[in-house]
């Protein structure tokens, strides 16, 4: 029988180093938040082969005390914390665990001056093995050189992935804590490569700072695909940018989410995010924004994991209602609004296309004949007047210019050209509608002249008789006819004009099929979905400018009219300076 016996401090550590550093990447993040714990104003991070070579990083911090450099790389040692509580705790990092953890399994060294002038010290650390502390050139601040990471422990390096995956996962980390910091500069050098470098204005007031910080790190495009958010609710403040509902992503990547300034990656966060937009977005899709929470520390548990990824919340309910209700809020403020994701897209297809399609024309001269022909003058086109002309100055959707295809209505703004999916803005409209008059207990009715008969075989009838005064609820009312069939009395006003036989159908098949773990709002919004597809202006339906123009306006009065039921977009708008680029006019 083996005996129980304490661990040697080197196996302790490399222990201790596997919960904290599982990659480079983990490493640079427990470094960088160093830094920034130490008032840095200016971070500098180099990087080599992914972080397995070499990680460097500077600061211009406050320093590190001669006579504590032996104890930063031993566990458990810290200057962040000085009692039992952790409710109180503003600093990154807290447990005194990275360094030694480092050590351990690599070749460290750090270099450190607290004074302005040039004499500062270094300690070395190899696998864990201290030297002894001497003297070194270093000006006030930090620099920490981590060799060989993992080569104490060679198992680990099996599990780490190519060298640009390792070197993609530490400009992920470094983007996100510049983003929190946005009053610190950051630049990151990956294999001499200069991968970020942002500056920071310091004649710039704090949001301004924070808006360029976004626009620096996650594009243009980013932020002018997203909805600027401010709100505090009872103890919690919740401050950032959130995606309109048609600028979505496959993945939750560009899902960025800080709490009390810390980087968080909370699964049943992400779940709430999914939630708020359900109503909006394909449920393969997922939605994009920068979330700041601030909530009092004695709310929040950020001693659960090593890596200090994860929080726990004394009351996470309360949490996520207010979340989802300010998140609702803000993403109806933004109206009809659809990503301009969709018009540059559209500009590379007409780019591309002219591209290929370039028409080798030679300059001829043309048969006298056509010189008999006098000069045609075009008359402009009187038919709108000047009420109409105006309108379109004022008019976010412009005014109805023509439709092609019975499907596309093209619409003239004062900046441009936008083109409308007739079929799904209306599906928007009419969905949007059905939900309000269910909610506010308003449904309009309409008793049909002729009431439909539906022939249904005896098991699929049996099934249904529960599901008719739910039916009802939606302004639907059907009565079981003889046998093996059913009538339809009633529909909603909406809808009377839709293929009536093919909306019950649907509509109770949505009954049945609905699962039970789904939430009532849920269920409701998914019937609402599949009735307003019915009711909708199918495209192929040939429409009359006035009703044009009236779509126009239904979709800049409604919220969430920038994308269809299905989260794909109702319309692209195409600027004048865009079209112009296309023709090479600019």
């Amino acid at each position: 029988m083996k005996r129980i016996k304490l661990l040697n401090d080197d196996v302790i550590n490399k222990i201790a180093a596997g919960e904290v550093l599982d990659r480079p990447s983990s490493a640079v993040k427990e470094l960088v938040e160093n830094s920034i714990d130490a008032n840095s104003k200016k971070i500098d991070i180099f990087i080599r082969d992914g972080g397995k070579t070499e990680i460097l990083v500077i600061d211009d911090g406050e320093g590190i005390l001669k006579n504590d450099l032996k104890l930063a790389v031993q566990r458990h040692a810290t200057s962040k914390i000085n009692s039992e509580k952790f409710d109180t705790i503003s600093s990154l990092g807290f447990r005194g665990e990275a360094l030694p953890s480092i050590g351990a399994v690599s070749e460290m060294s750090i270099k450190s001056n607290i004074q302005n002038n040039q004499e500062g010290f270094m300690i070395e650390v190899k696998s864990g093995i201290l030297e002894r502390i001497k003297p070194v050139n270093h000006s006030k601040g930090t620099t920490v050189q981590i060799k060989n990471l993992f080569f104490s422990t060679p198992a680990r390096l099996k599990f780490l992935k190519s060298e640009n995956y390792e070197s993609l996962l530490i400009k992920r980390i470094i983007q996100k804590l510049a983003l929190c910091n946005y009053k610190i500069e950051f630049r990151l050098s990956i294999n001499n490569k200069e991968i970020i470098n942002i500056s920071v204005k310091k004649s710039d007031d704090e949001e301004k700072l924070f808006e360029n910080r976004i626009k620096e790190l996650l594009g243009e495009e980013f932020f002018n695909n997203c909805i600027y958010l401010n709100q505090r609710s009872e103890n919690i403040k919740i401050k950032g940018f959130l995606g309109i509902p048609t600028f979505h992503h496959s993945n939750t990547n560009n899902q960025f989410v800080f709490i009390n300034g810390r980087i968080i990656q909370d699964k049943s966060l992400n779940v709430i995010f999914k939630l708020a937009y359900r109503d909006f977005m394909s449920y393969d899709r997922f939605p994009q924004l920068v979330i700041f929470i601030e909530c009092p520390k004695n709310e929040v548990d950020i001693n659960v994991h090593p890596t200090k990824n994860e929080v726990r919340f004394q009351n996470l309910n309360f949490l996520r209602s207010q979340i989802f209700r300010i998140f609702k809020e803000v993403i109806a403020s933004a109206g009809h609004k659809a990503s301009t994701i969709n018009t540059i897209h559209a500009i590379d297809r007409f780019s591309h296309s002219n591209d290929q399609n370039k028409l080798n024309l030679k300059e001829e001269k043309l048969p006298s004949r056509y010189s008999e022909f006098p000069d045609i003058n075009y008359k402009e086109n009187n038919d709108i007047d000047e009420k109409q002309q105006s309108n379109n100055e004022t008019l976010p959707l412009g005014y109805a210019k023509s439709q092609f295809h019975k499907t596309y209505i093209i619409s003239e703004t004062s900046s441009g050209v936008v083109i409308i999916d007739q079929h799904a803005a209306h599906e928007r409209l009419v969905y949007e509608k059905l939900k309000k008059n269910f909610y506010d207990k308003k449904i309009e009715t309409q008793i049909l002249l002729i009431p439909v008969v539906i022939d249904l075989d005896f098991q699929t009838l049996k099934s249904l008789e529960n599901c008719f005064k739910i039916a009802d609820q939606y302004g639907v009312k059907i009565e079981k006819f003889g046998k093996n069939s059913i009538i339809v009395r009633e529909v909603p006003y909406i809808l009377s004009n839709c293929n009536i036989k093919k909306l019950v159908l649907d509509l109770l098949d949505e009954l049945i099929e609905i699962k039970e773990s789904t939430s009532i709002e849920s269920k409701i919004n998914l019937i609402c979905s599949s009735m307003a597809c019915h009711g909708s202006i199918r495209a192929g339906r040939e429409l009359q400018v006035d009703e044009m123009n009236d779509l126009l306006r239904r979709m800049e009065a409604t919220p969430f009219s920038g994308q269809c039921n299905h989260g794909r977009p109702t319309y692209v708008e195409l600027k004048l300076s865009d079209i112009e680029k296309l023709f090479g006019r600019k």
